[in-house]
């Protein structure tokens, strides 16, 4: 995506470790300043800070790493959503129960996408499902990520979904969804009335020359298979001046 133009604080991996699911998740609001955010450690924030970078950092290329990180492909034709094979959608795969990624567009759903005119709802044809993929990074180096997150407006009254970020070795029998050694599970809610950003950093093994990222529906308000946990924009780079 690479579009947010906006310099973030780098979250260290021990405050990642330490914030499990259900925990406080640093994030941002749609509006310029972040949200008011506290992560495990101490990591409290009110607005970006911005990074002194060297000549070493602001010659790194910024090189998106994920692909279809918007869901802009494939195109929807003027419909409001559409659920695709995952072969169809690039990048992407999930363990929706029939292999389904949902895709939306337009506004007669309820929401707009943050970014472009195309987003995802995770859940397609089941509940607590995940869509994830695989990437090329460098061993023992720091990545950085970004992404959007909403409720789906599925009802007359306020709904709140938790969504979750995950990082892991790219498995080589493809057998796990969340990766190997999965490190760490980065959880937040959001509302049906504005996306929420979620963002940090994740360091890399050694050897780890593939690396599954992986979006997970833990919670949705709804009551129906299928529903909630929009998301949108998702970036992942080497260099938090990218972001």
């Amino acid at each position: 995506m690479l579009k947010h133009n906006r310099m973030l604080p780098a979250i260290g991996a021990a405050t990642l470790l330490a914030t499990l699911i259900g925990a406080p998740a640093n994030a941002a609001g749609t509006g310029h300043k972040p949200d008011k955010g506290a992560g495990s450690g101490g990591a409290t924030f009110s607005q970006p800070r911005h990074h002194q970078g060297n000549a070493k950092a602001a010659s790194i290329p910024c090189r998106e790493m994920t692909v279809d990180g918007g869901f802009e492909t494939p195109k929807l034709g003027g419909k409001d959503w559409m659920q695709f094979d995952e072969e169809d959608v690039p990048g992407w795969r999930t363990d929706d129960p029939d292999g389904k990624i949902e895709i939306w567009g337009g506004s007669n759903n309820g929401a707009m996408a943050r970014f472009g005119k195309q987003f995802a709802e995770i859940n397609a044809t089941g509940n607590g499902n995940s869509i994830y993929q695989d990437m090329k990074t460098k061993p023992d180096t720091k990545i950085y990520w970004s992404f959007w997150i909403r409720a789906r407006d599925s009802s007359d009254g306020k709904d709140v979904d938790a969504t979750s970020i995950h990082f892991g070795r790219t498995p080589r029998n493809d057998t796990s969804v969340l990766g190997v050694g999965s490190q760490f599970a980065y959880s937040n809610s959001s509302d049906d009335v504005r996306w929420k950003r979620l963002y940090g950093w994740y360091k890399t093994g050694p050897g780890q020359t593939s690396t599954r990222v992986t979006l997970t529906a833990d919670e949705t308000a709804a009551t129906d298979d299928g529903y909630g946990n929009l998301v949108d924009g998702l970036t992942i780079t080497e260099s938090p001046d990218c972001m």
